[in-house]
């Protein structure tokens, strides 16, 4: 039987990758889809950084609009995701309703 991880364990995982989303902000944008869509959105993104692309031009707000749908869509819809996960990305709450404290050690 597979050992449990505590709300600590959880939170701190968690943590770690939201530390490498904040130091390298494309991996927001990458988590969590299929490898096409991902470096679909990667190389626009560093195509855009780079000048190559103008990424504010509506044509491609309207583009990268789309390919964000695709990518919360793929994974809301996953077969990774378990049921918690997207049971709670349809009933949301604010990080200062989430309890992360561990009594149980």
């Amino acid at each position: 039987m597979p050992q449990s991880r505590s709300k600590y364990e959880f939170k701190m995982e968690a943590s770690l990758s939201q530390q490498l989303a904040y130091r390298d902000k494309i991996y927001s944008m990458l988590a969590g889809i299929d490898r096409q869509l991902s470096d679909t959105i990667g190389i626009f993104l560093t195509l855009g950084e780079f000048g190559v692309l103008d990424l504010d031009n509506p044509d491609m707000q309207l583009i990268m609009a789309l390919l964000d749908v695709q990518r919360k869509s793929a994974f809301a819809t996953s077969e990774k995701v378990n049921e918690i996960t997207k049971m709670g990305l349809q009933m949301p709450k604010s990080i200062s309703e989430v309890d992360f404290d561990d009594d149980t050690g």
